[in-house]
């Protein structure tokens, strides 16, 4: 009996660091927003307070407000290609 509370004490440790590892994986993945200005509304970020931070398909996005992640919601294919475009064009 203590040998089965042993092993499932010790299969859940691994497995929770794993989820953890997984979760560290993934935010150091996302690819870095490099605009200075809101995708959607195109206002300069941190004048409307502290931006909205998250991360979409591997891609961290930064709005300006909380409206304009109801936008982005609404159709994000639409602003990850806007945001491409934007980077594409910034770098040159």
């Amino acid at each position: 009996m203590k040998s089965i509370l042993t092993l499932t004490a010790a299969a859940l440790v691994l497995g929770f660091t794993s989820v953890q590892a997984a979760d560290k994986k993934a935010e150091a993945k996302a690819k870095p927003y490099k605009l200075d200005v809101c995708i959607v509304s195109d206002e300069k970020l941190g004048e409307m307070g502290k931006p909205v931070v998250f991360e979409y398909k591997g891609q961290e996005i930064q709005l300006c407000c909380k409206s304009c992640r109801k936008d982005f919601d609404k159709d994000p294919a639409k602003f990850a290609k806007k945001l491409a475009e934007a980077e594409a064009k910034a770098k040159k």
